[in-house]
């Protein structure tokens, strides 16, 4: 607030001297009409000079530049605006286009992976980009347990442009997995890199004291800046409690590419943005806004982009809360459960109820698996009545139903309050299980307590994320059953009438295992069947995403529609059109 007022403060100071000036040879209203014209001018020059979006994040001292660490001020995509990758990605042909890499390929045999870099990369502070930076990115990786080391034994420095990774278990993920990560500087993390070899020369492993006293030390380790390869540098001098200002980084290789002279991240979620949109001061935004709200900013002359959905939000069960621990209990809620009408309630011409209930988004279940093999879950009250009766509960006299011990069947559905459209789903769902005769009720806890209490099981029905923008299954089962699995109280064993006794932790092995996605269909599909049928957790809706852009407005955002079937939120696409150069000012 305080740079803004001294912005303003200037600028009427501007204004006021050349009233002044003005008032000496001209008639007032001539000279308003030329400082008018004047004001219009640098209002222009001032838009053509940013390109201005919005991230939510934390300002110093809980903010930091330890991007490895909670609560670093990443800004989510906007990252890859000054610490590039190795590549990006584009979904429309499924293949990644190089960027500080200049090219990679995989050895005969399988076991090595070679990456190439480019030799006119150099880092703001001046150094250049070599392997021994991508060997500290990986080190650092390796000390906070990135997956990438499920995959990749060891490294080697070939040259100073030429690195391999030793293939531990061969998968098409460590294209993704490597590919894909920002790239850190030896300079700032080199120390810590060096830890971790010295502690594995000494035969020390994950599991060693001396490797979880690293990586605590690491974890409060707080570098001074964030060095830059990109065309925009990170500095704690542009940061502020309003906005972030990402200024041109002159020695990045793309800086005569990119055709904004910094990029603006307005801090803050729906609310904190809304008015500055109203202003016609936003280029890009990935936040979902009300129906009525984005008309607003449709009338103003924004454009909208929707695009396919892959993620949304589930119902996650405890199974340690009976009779949530028999799965014709769960597969009897999913009946009941209208996902389309929760679907068109939650965030209407944003969210769709969920066609398959398979824990990925639909087109990718529709992509990897025969759907005809589903169970479908389509509202059907009889199916859900007959699956319960199964289970051992009975209705009594009043239409509630009960559990085999005589007590009424009740249920209470968790939900951060601040989730516009999770909160409209979960009263919806509630409403309908309530109808059917279980009665449910909303908890609304704080956002920051939803993952913690899904840990520790401490909850009945929770909602919480489902599916993932990355391009593999894998990644969508990562979140609700290895990260949460414990806290569902599912078993990773699970007997099942679709595929017999299944190790889901051995599936989510096979699944991502070779270098062709053939060799992976027959675990991904395992993996879909089992989760159709034990529901652990219940698909509700997808979200297809609507997000604004200044395009024709302030910005000409080009005439590639192909990068529109990224994720916006792991491989975004106005990220990438900034930097080759098309997203550009408008004239």
């Amino acid at each position: 607030m305080m740079k803004k007022r001294r912005i303003a403060l200037v600028i009427a100071c501007v204004m006021l001297a050349n009233a002044m000036l003005a008032g000496c040879g001209k008639s007032g209203n001539e000279a308003s009409d030329e400082n008018t014209n004047t004001q219009t001018a640098v209002e222009q020059n001032s838009a053509k000079a940013a390109f201005v979006g919005g991230w939510p994040y934390s300002t110093m001292p809980t903010g930091h530049f330890n991007m490895f660490s909670a609560n670093a001020i990443e800004l989510k995509f906007y990252r890859e605006l000054h610490q590039l990758p190795l590549a990006t990605y584009v979904a429309s042909e499924d293949a990644y286009e190089p960027m500080l890499a200049e090219s990679w390929e995989i050895s005969e045999d399988g076991t090595e992976f070679r990456v190439k870099l480019r030799e006119d990369v150099s880092w703001r502070t001046e150094e250049s980009f070599t392997s021994k930076d991508v060997w500290t990115t990986f080190m650092i990786y390796r000390l906070v347990g990135n997956p990438v080391w499920n995959y990749v034994s060891d490294m080697e420095i070939v040259s100073d442009n030429e690195i391999v990774f030793f293939v531990k278990k061969p998968t098409t993920l460590i294209l993704r997995y490597v590919l894909r990560k920002p790239m850190v500087d030896y300079l700032t993390y080199g120390e810590y890199a060096d830890k971790v070899q010295t502690l594995l020369d000494e035969g020390k492993t994950e599991d060693s004291e001396e490797w979880t006293e690293l990586a605590n030390d690491f974890n409060l380790y707080r570098p001074d800046c964030v060095n830059a390869t990109g065309p925009y540098y990170l500095d704690k001098a542009n940061i502020s409690e309003s906005n972030i200002e990402l200024l041109k980084n002159e020695k990045s290789f793309l800086a005569d590419t990119v055709q904004f002279d910094k990029v603006i991240v307005y801090n803050g979620d729906v609310a904190d943005l809304t008015p500055l949109v109203m202003n016609g001061e936003v280029d890009f935004l990935t936040h979902q806004f009300p129906v009525s709200t984005m008309a607003t900013f449709e009338q103003m002359g924004y454009e909208t982009l929707q695009v396919p959905g892959v993620d949304g939000m589930a119902v996650y069960f405890n199974e340690a809360v009976k009779p949530l621990d028999r799965k014709e209990v769960r597969q009897a809620l999913a009946y009941v459960i209208d996902r389309n009408q929760v679907g068109e309630l939650a965030l209407p011409e944003v969210s769709r109820g969920t066609k398959y209930v398979s824990g990925l988004g639909d087109s990718l279940t529709e992509e990897w698996v025969d759907v005809s093999k589903l169970i479908d879950y389509s509202a059907d009250e009889t199916k859900a009545e007959e699956l319960l009766q199964k289970a051992g509960l009975s209705k009594n006299s009043s239409g509630q139903w009960m559990r085999e011990d005589g007590t009424v069947f009740t249920l209470s559905l968790q939900c951060p309050m601040t989730w516009a459209d999770a909160s409209t789903a979960a009263s919806e769902i509630a409403q309908q299980l309530t109808a059917f005769g279980i009665k449910t009720t909303v908890e609304g806890i704080d956002e920051s307590m939803r993952q913690s209490k899904i840990n520790e099981g401490d909850y009945q029905m929770a909602m919480s994320f489902f599916g993932s923008g990355q391009p593999h299954p894998m990644f969508s089962y990562e979140t609700p059953l290895v990260m949460s699995g414990k806290g569902l109280s599912y078993e990773m064993v699970q007997d099942t009438d679709s595929c017999g006794q299944v190790d889901l932790n051995v599936l989510l092995t096979e699944a991502t295992i070779g270098w062709e996605e053939e060799s992976q269909r027959d675990a991904v599909e395992k993996l879909v069947l089992t989760v159709n049928e034990t529901v652990p957790y219940l698909p509700v809706y997808t979200k297809w995403s609507k997000y604004i852009t200044s395009n024709g407005m302030r910005t000409d955002w080009g005439t590639d529609d192909s990068v529109y079937k990224n994720s916006a939120g792991d491989d975004n696409f106005a990220v990438i059109k900034i930097l080759n150069g098309e997203l550009k000012p408008a004239k």
